[in-house]
């Protein structure tokens, strides 16, 4: 019963501060990041990120990305395929090295500057996503690549987070990475499989379902699925909703009103839990003690995805004006960089010390981001 006060007071408080950003014209879902840091140990301490709530926020991300899977243009992706590649390597390679070198300055030793560097490597979209979507730019030639960019990247950071874990922690073998590169080829031949064969299926299946809202649940089940599947072969779990909401947006029998369904249903309830949970282990302690740290970790990790995917930008075609909006939305770090440096900190890669500190820039960027994706937006229109 205590969770669900908590809940009923969390998305009252949205409500508010999401009225209040808007009426001041700024990304609502900073304010919804803010609002995490305030209720969570930073403030108030109020809430905890308990299992509820972190299964709430777990759920969040995974409807949040199956929307932006829903509403990609399939053709658009598969078109901006190489600049999507170009933009996720560059806006790797930048941030690691600002990273490390910011790391290897302030006297922290070379495997944990190391594995920093990975932290700040991995891109999470989901607050891109949101941003994307309220001002009508999800669609767009360069939000297509964003959210392309942002699956190459994940898969990359994943990559480069096995190898050094492995290699760091001396548990490195060439069965295992043969192993994962194995349940990835598994996981891209079932998405054709699903996509071609299965989805269709079961969604013209629905039609014959006398059930309320039928093609939502099936809708609903294929993304939790595939979103299960994708952590399973050791990918993020919302790879594998994005990966879902497009074969059931492509699928001949998909009707519209699933979308809005299912955006009634996510933003009702289980997407503001998200943003709000990103904040909630933020304290003010490490803030004080590793400033400096903090500050250039954050600065180091704006400008590294910035100029970073925004050259990879560049040097697809793109100009200044897309190439900033494209580098804009890679900023953001969100739970990838915080999955990232849980599992560093599980394996002893990122000590105590400096745990903290990489958190609190993550969720610093993460509430930056969203500015420098609006602005960017705001100067180059569709």
């Amino acid at each position: 019963m205590e969770f669900i006060t908590l809940l009923a007071l969390m998305l009252f408080l949205t409500l508010i501060i999401s009225h209040l950003f808007n009426r001041l014209n700024l990304p609502a879902v900073v304010g919804q990041l803010i609002l995490g840091v305030i209720l969570g140990k930073g403030v108030l301490n109020i809430v905890k990120p308990t299992h509820e709530v972190e299964l709430f926020a777990d759920i969040g991300v995974i409807l949040l990305m199956f929307l932006a899977g829903l509403e990609s243009d399939l053709k658009l992706l598969r078109k901006h395929l190489l600049p999507s590649i170009n933009v996720a390597i560059c806006g790797v390679i930048l941030p690691v090295a600002l990273t490390l070198g910011t790391a290897l300055i302030f006297g922290i030793n070379l495997k944990e500057s190391i594995f920093m560097s990975v932290v700040f490597a991995a891109t999470s979209v989901s607050i891109s996503v949101e941003v994307l979507k309220s001002l009508n730019y999800l669609s767009s030639t360069s939000g297509t690549v964003i959210l392309g960019a942002a699956v190459a990247d994940d898969i990359l950071a994943i990559s480069i987070l096995s190898v050094m874990s492995g290699t760091l922690t001396g548990d490195f073998s060439l069965k295992k990475i043969l192993l994962l590169l194995a349940m990835w080829i598994f996981f891209g031949v079932l998405i054709v499989v699903l996509h071609k064969w299965v989805i269709p299926q079961l969604m013209k299946l629905s039609d014959y379902v006398e059930a309320t809202h039928a093609q939502t649940i099936f809708a609903l089940v294929i993304c939790f699925i595939m979103a299960f599947i994708a952590d399973k072969v050791q990918l993020d779990s919302v790879l594998g909703a994005f990966v879902a909401g497009i074969a059931v947006s492509n699928a001949a029998d998909f009707d519209e009103k699933v979308s809005r369904n299912i955006e009634l249903i996510g933003y009702s309830v289980f997407i503001p839990i998200f943003f709000i949970s990103i904040g909630l282990n933020l304290e003010f302690n490490s803030f004080i003690h590793d400033f400096w740290l903090i500050a250039l970790f954050t600065i180091t990790g704006i400008i590294g995805k910035l100029f970073g995917a925004g050259f990879g930008a560049r040097i697809s075609g793109f100009d200044m004006k897309d190439s900033y909006v494209i580098g804009s939305g890679m900023i953001s770090r969100g739970e990838m960089a915080l999955i990232v440096a849980q599992v560093g900190y599980g394996v002893h890669l990122l000590s105590e010390e400096y745990y903290s500190a990489v958190i609190f820039s993550v969720i610093l960027i993460t509430i930056i981001a969203p500015f420098f994706l609006k602005h960017s937006i705001s100067k180059n229109p569709l």
